[in-house]
């Protein structure tokens, strides 16, 4: 295996556990949050029929303590800074994407090559500050009585984000290429559309002939770029 095959496998790896941390991270944000808002209706509940000392102590009081929304916080950070590698592994950021189609080759090239400068730059600032915000971290964020963490754990998540962008940048040509060939294919379907063609698994497909009209010859297959 060559140099840069491994380097985009490493890039590869690291994207599909960035995505499945983030899975778990909005699903435990959703239960939370589901939980909270069903101990909130429930207490509500309790509190009309006049049982509401149920909430003051075990399992329930618990559970209401400790699945306030301020302990999202915990989960955010985590959330916001690896879904920046994940939108920049497969180049979705809209503004960039909507100046790249209207550029030429030769320029597109360019201003990709800039982009790329600029995350680096942005990548080992996130890990030089974040390092040191890491070791700064030493208060703690309070939940409730029983659940006190550390600030170093969301403040993690900045040196690591850092990381993970810059196992994509050693990758940066490969990632140069794959945008190249998203951006040919982009232009091929918007080329078909606006001819009337539409687009079959098999490949492009002239609109179904009216009465008296010769059908319209199948253009080449699409060729898929992932």
């Amino acid at each position: 295996m060559t140099l840069r095959r491994r380097l985009h496998r490493i890039s590869d790896v690291a994207n599909k556990a960035t995505i499945a941390v983030c899975a778990v991270l909005l699903v435990a944000m959703l239960f939370v949050s589901a939980l909270g808002v069903a101990l909130e209706l429930l207490a509500s509940a309790l509190s009309a029929a006049g049982r509401r000392e149920m909430f003051d102590e075990g399992i329930l009081a618990w559970l209401y303590a400790n699945t306030r929304p301020s302990i999202l916080r915990l989960f955010l950070p985590w959330f916001g800074m690896l879904s920046i590698t994940v939108a920049f592994k497969y180049g979705e950021h809209i503004a960039i994407m909507a100046a790249a189609r209207a550029l030429p080759g030769w320029g597109r090239r360019i201003a990709q090559a800039v982009n790329l400068a600029a995350v680096a730059i942005f990548a080992v600032a996130l890990v030089w500050y974040g390092a040191e915000f890491f070791l700064g971290a030493t208060h703690l964020f309070i939940v409730s009585d029983t659940i006190q963490v550390s600030h170093r754990w969301t403040a993690a998540a900045v040196p690591v984000a850092g990381v993970v962008l810059c196992l994509h940048l050693v990758d940066g040509v490969a990632l140069l290429e794959e945008r190249d060939a998203d951006l040919a294919l982009d232009g091929e379907l918007a080329a078909a559309t606006d001819g009337g063609m539409v687009w079959t698994p098999g490949g492009y497909a002239a609109p179904k002939a009216e009465a008296g009209q010769a059908s319209a010859p199948a253009s080449r297959p699409l060729e898929t770029t992932r």
